[in-house]
């Protein structure tokens, strides 16, 4: 059981950052390529704000219930 709640708090760490990472492109932060067709659009902050939120539940609920 200690493996799978590795694995999930794993797993919901890099869904956080892949969120953080949308949130920051859609605010114009990174500009990674240069023409990337996600920079500066708020749909990206949204959807990435809204994957961090659900990377943070995987990660809360792979502590609490897989005690």
């Amino acid at each position: 059981m200690e493996q799978v709640r590795t694995i999930l708090t794993v797993a919901g760490l890099l869904i956080i950052a892949v969120g953080l990472a949308w949130v920051a492109h859609g605010m114009g932060t990174i500009h990674l390529p240069a023409s990337d067709f996600i920079t500066k659009q708020s749909v990206w902050t949204t959807n990435g704000s809204l994957v961090a939120v659900f990377g943070l539940i995987v990660v809360l609920s792979s502590r609490r219930f897989l005690r």
